[in-house]
């Protein structure tokens, strides 16, 4: 019997289950309920990390916002744009090219996007609130027509765009917002802790422009200009014309008409005066834009875009033609950047305008390459050399030399074809050499450093000759200085026939023309001073120009 019990607790003790075997594990304590030790440092290692990287992100924040306005130093509202950039570090050298440009800053989204991104200069809209309503108040605000409302003060604005190290470009769509708006600039630039301590830019539309209706009416220039005069005159101001581009019915340009009721307008301002131009016109109105920007040194232009992208050509045409810290580009991606990238290639063809300076075109001050001003020295027009071309042979060999100048042609007619322009002296010789060849010739050695001067004999012949030039132009196979002068009578009749030809046929010349009253023109005027048995001189510009030929004589 006691060996059965005893065999029996063996049994039992065998058969229990393994875990009451073993010891009791510690029950770990949980922390609100159901967050373990481990659970709580992974959780206090997170918090700390996201605590860490948001203050680094707001210092550096505040260090962005004190270095942009404490590094600013003190700068004029009425600066130069260029110099402003070059002094902020924005840009190496003072090329408008290099100058970056943001568009329609103004509701506070598209501001805070503008002031986060690249660009050095905002261009922003004003209008008042309501405007046109009977809502109406006189509240300055950021909005581009048809908007009338927007969540952004030109206050606001301001404000926060001082906080920056951007440019500013105020665009006024109405003459209303004008005054109000230029209290608010004068009060800031007074009361503020920093003032306004860079350029500002104040632009409107003051005149009817190419291809612009009547029922799209100007803001009132002569209102416009007297405000800035009156309430905040420190500033430069960009007056522009109302345009109309985009359809191929709108085919108009830049007139003389225009740009001469531009200058009246404001050529006795104080300020520095940028004019915003068409960049899809205004080469084929550079005869006369050119001439605008020539009246001051404190005048430049601002090339602008529409929804079409201008031409790269056309581009580098201005380029070419102006000196780099005289015109700024504001233009659209990708264009831009093909346009940089164009203009910074070396041994490019350089599109020289016909009816530019000679001497510019010999002897260049400024390398539109590289925005930089050249070392080569300031030569007279006295070193000019003078050229006259008889035949083919002799103008072959003219312009392989390395040496430039200006090839005088007498344009006649040709006996056999009556109307059709010859080289004077080339029927003489095995082969006549018309102008229409001469013109081929020069265009197939586009980088010979040669100008021509024709001379041409009869108005028949002129309406051809300029009809030559056009086509060759048209082709870009003419970027040489192209002078022309109308042989024989020089009547005031005559001379208002020569003139009124060249402007309807090919006006991108230099007009040679007696100095008996010369008419008024866009055109550059040589004036043919005297005639001596060493030459003709001629007066251009202050610079004397002694036609002869390199063998003596008069050409």
């Amino acid at each position: 019997m006691a060996e059965t019990e005893e065999s029996d607790r063996g049994t039992e003790e065998r058969t229990k289950p393994y875990h009451q075997a073993l010891p009791a594990a510690p029950k770990s304590e949980l922390y609100l309920g159901c967050l373990t030790k481990a659970h709580l440092i992974m959780i206090s290692v997170a918090v700390g990390l996201i605590l860490l990287i948001i203050i680094i992100t707001v210092a550096a924040v505040l260090l962005t916002k004190s270095d942009s306005s404490t590094a600013l130093p003190s700068f004029s509202t009425g600066g130069d744009m260029l110099d402003f950039l070059v002094q902020s570090g924005d840009i190496s050298s003072p090329d408008g090219l290099m100058a970056t440009w943001y568009h329609r800053a103004n509701s506070k989204k598209e501001m805070n996007d503008a002031l986060t991104s690249k660009a050095m200069i905002l261009e922003a809209d004003i209008t008042l609130e309501g405007y046109g309503t009977a809502d109406e108040n006189p509240i300055p605000i950021m909005a581009h027509p048809p908007n009338i409302y927007s969540d952004n003060t030109l206050d606001q604005w301001m404000d926060e765009v001082l906080a920056s190290r951007k440019g500013i470009k105020l665009d006024f769509k109405t003459l209303g917002s004008v005054g109000l708006s230029l209290d608010l600039l004068s009060q800031k630039s007074k009361n503020s802790s920093r003032g306004i301590n860079r350029p500002v830019w104040i632009n409107a539309d003051i005149l009817q422009g190419p291809n612009c209706p009547d029922f799209l009416p100007p803001v009132n220039g002569t209102s416009f200009l007297q405000l800035v005069q009156e309430k905040f005159p420190n500033v430069t101001l960009s007056p522009g014309w109302k345009v109309a581009c985009g359809l191929s019915i709108f085919d108009g340009t830049y007139t003389r008409a225009m740009v001469e009721e531009m200058y009246d307008m404001i050529k006795d301002v104080p300020q520095k005066v940028t004019f915003p131009v068409h960049a899809l016109l205004v080469r084929s109105g550079w005869q006369h834009i050119s001439w605008l920007l020539s009246q001051s040194s404190r005048f430049s232009l601002t090339l602008w875009q529409g929804s079409i992208q201008p031409n790269i050509s056309d581009l580098l045409f201005i380029r070419e033609n102006s000196h780099p810290a005289r015109v700024y580009h504001d233009i659209y991606e990708p264009t831009l950047s093909n346009f940089k990238q164009a203009a910074r290639q070396q041994g490019l063809l350089r599109r020289f305008y016909p009816g530019g300076d000679l001497m510019d075109f010999l002897y260049p001050n400024h390398n539109s390459n590289s925005g930089f001003l050249s070392k080569v020295p300031r030569r007279s027009s006295l070193d000019v050399r003078w050229v006259r071309v008889t035949d083919r042979t002799s103008l072959l060999e003219t312009l392989s030399g390395v040496d430039g100048g200006m090839l005088v042609v007498q344009v006649v007619s040709d006996s056999n074809q009556p109307g059709v322009p010859l080289v004077e002296g080339s029927q003489n010789s095995s082969e006549a050499l018309t102008l229409e060849e001469l013109l081929e010739l020069l265009g197939q050695r586009a980088e010979a450093p040669w100008g021509v001067y024709l001379r041409i004999h009869s108005q028949q012949l002129l309406e051809a000759s300029l009809t030559l030039l056009h086509s060759a132009y048209s082709e870009e196979k003419l970027y040489r200085p192209v002078w022309i002068s109308r042989e024989g009578s020089h009547s005031l009749d005559n001379n208002q026939l020569f003139v009124s030809t060249v402007e309807r046929l090919f006006p991108y010349v230099t007009l040679v023309l007696k100095q008996q009253n010369p008419p008024a023109v866009s055109q550059r005027v040589a004036l043919n001073v005297n005639t001596t048995l060493k030459g003709v001189f001629l007066l251009l510009n202050s610079c004397i120009y002694t036609v002869s030929d390199v063998r003596g004589g008069i050409l």
